[in-house]
């Protein structure tokens, strides 16, 4: 059995969507990083609510980014194993309209929870949310 070339793999939507989830989490690292390391020196919050805001809106895409491609990789990975002619005919291209649409689905889908209408509020102190019966 040959095995593919590199470029092969490179190009499938397979690993389009797993290299965008990789992205997704250093992404979250970075900005958390950024935010929670001088906060742990200080020992208090030091920044405003907004950039608290910019790392939930943050961590709020990238969990909803990977909760919805976790069944779109399952289901390339099925299409793959049974429909093996199917898989092979899918380019880059598909992998890249794929992932606009789960992290609009994803962007979409963090808008409520910033809003007053959603029920929930992130609580700084204990760094969770709960829902909100004052909403």
């Amino acid at each position: 059995i040959q095995l593919q070339r590199v470029a092969d793999l490179r190009s499938t939507p397979i690993f389009c969507i797993i290299r965008v989830l990789i992205i997704l989490d250093l992404i979250n690292i970075v900005v958390g990083k950024i935010h929670d390391i001088p906060d742990d020196i200080a020992g208090r919050e030091l920044f405003g609510p907004v950039s608290i805001t910019v790392v939930l809106i943050v961590q709020c895409i990238r969990w909803f980014a990977q909760l919805l491609a976790l069944p779109i990789l399952a289901g390339l990975h099925f299409l793959s194993m049974y429909k093996p002619v199917i898989f092979r005919k899918l380019r880059l291209a598909h992998g890249y309209l794929t992932v606009a649409v789960f992290l609009s689905l994803s962007v979409l889908l963090t808008i409520p929870l910033l809003t007053e209408c959603c029920g929930f509020t992130y609580y700084v102190d204990g760094a969770f949310w709960a829902f909100d019966f004052g909403k």
